[in-house]
């Protein structure tokens, strides 16, 4: 009878154990309950939990919100808690959060996938999680509009370098200029790209934004770093207009803002060089002409299932779904149409799948697309030049890597 009730108090305190551990949240998020600035960093923290300790690198599937940015800083803190007399393992990780839509801002519920043994030894079990849904009150200073962006902080520095000077210049000249950003407490992405109008006889070449965010003794500092060059086409006056950066600096509630100034070019024309006339063909160059082409001819015809073949696979490589959508994507970036680029990206991303290689310069691009089409000012004002150079560039980067394709030709001599 005393063994029977010792076995039964043994069996209610290992459900006791296993009813406080399924209690437990496997993931869990703060943010500091208080109204924010719109375009201000808005911290919060996710923290995970184990009954033993970690293993590996967690990783986050980031939720994704129009005219919202979220990024991840700094390194993850681990540490210990009892709950109901049982020792879990917590790991905190920090994120930032950035929002040019004002007003009450949901962070969807996403999935964190980790890993952790029982205890201090023992295998390793992998682990998935939901992070809860939160809220943050996002505020417009006033006399903001909700069309405008606007970056919150309490340092910001604007700098300028032409490449050369501009001036006077000869049709057809180029002037390269480097605009750079620094803002305390903005990650890099969060900062505004600059305008891309330009006169009629000027045309403008927007480079790919260099970003980064770099942290310094506490200190969160963000940079953007941007390339114009402007090719001079046509003859006359031209003046490009000013460019006006605006910030909110939240200590003191007050708007600063810096100004680059405008620049006008005199551009000169060029004559147009005169041309010599060919002289009339010989009759013996003609001859040779058409021997040649009666040659090519002739072995054309005797190859042309071989050409056939290899026409068929040209055109079968060139008009692959992958490229098919690379080629609409470019295009809508061309004519500035959001819904046409959203629409080749998605299935140039499907025919990509999992092997796909993202730079961070062309989701920043892609996110500013999703955001400018989903956001409060839907597509108005949307141009696709950064997005068209930041695809390009990572198009590239994809050959240099060598990445090997799967060939959609069987081989030609299978062993």
């Amino acid at each position: 009878m005393r063994v029977s009730l010792f076995l039964m108090l043994l069996l209610m305190n290992s459900l006791t154990r296993t009813l406080v551990a399924a209690e437990v949240e496997p993931a869990s998020i703060q943010i500091k309950e208080q109204t924010w600035w719109v375009g201000q960093q808005v911290p919060f923290t996710v923290q995970l939990r184990a009954p033993g300790s970690f293993s590996g690198a967690a990783v986050f599937s980031l939720p994704e919100i129009p005219r919202v940015v979220i990024i991840k800083t700094g390194s993850p803190v681990v540490s210990s808690e009892e709950i109901e007399g049982k020792t879990w393992f917590v790991q905190t990780h920090d994120f930032a959060l950035f929002s040019q839509q004002s007003g009450t801002v949901t962070i969807p519920e996403s999935t964190v996938r980790f890993s952790h043994k029982d205890g201090f030894t023992g295998p390793v079990h992998d682990q998935s999680a939901q992070v809860p849904a939160a809220q943050v009150k996002i505020e417009r200073p006033p006399g903001n509009s909700a069309q405008d962006f606007l970056v919150t902080t309490g340092s910001f520095k604007l700098k300028e370098r032409w490449d050369p000077q501009p001036g006077s210049a000869a049709q057809g000249a180029v002037f390269q200029r480097t605009i750079s950003q620094e803002a305390d407490q903005v990650t890099g992405m969060a900062l505004a790209p600059p305008p891309e109008a330009v006169p009629a006889g000027v045309r403008l070449y927007l480079g790919q934004p260099t970003v980064s965010d770099k942290t310094e003794r506490g200190a969160f500092i963000g940079t953007r770093v941007d390339t114009l060059t402007y090719q001079l086409q046509e003859a006359g006056t031209w003046t490009l207009p000013a460019i006006r950066y605006q910030w909110w600096d939240p200590e003191k509630k007050a708007f600063g803002s810096q100004t680059l100034p405008a620049v006008t070019f005199e551009v000169q024309g060029t004559a147009v060089p005169v041309t010599d006339v060919p002289a009339e063909a010989s009759p013996k160059s003609i001859y040779i002409r058409l021997a040649v082409l009666g040659t090519c001819l002739v072995v054309m015809y005797w190859q042309r299932r071989r050409i056939r073949n290899g026409l068929r696979w040209i055109g079968q490589h060139w008009n692959s779904p992958e490229r098919v959508a690379a080629r609409k994507l470019l295009a809508g970036c061309r004519a500035n149409d959001p819904h046409a680029t959203q629409r080749a990206w998605q299935i140039w991303l499907n025919c990509r799948g999992a092997d796909a290689s993202i730079s961070p310069e062309l989701k920043a691009a892609v996110q500013e697309l999703q955001s400018t089409l989903y956001g409060v000012n839907q597509s108005a004002g949307w141009q696709g030049a950064r997005l068209a150079a930041a695809f390009r560039a990572n198009r590239r980067t994809d050959k240099k890597s060598g990445r090997k394709k799967q060939s959609a030709l069987p081989a030609l001599n299978p062993k």
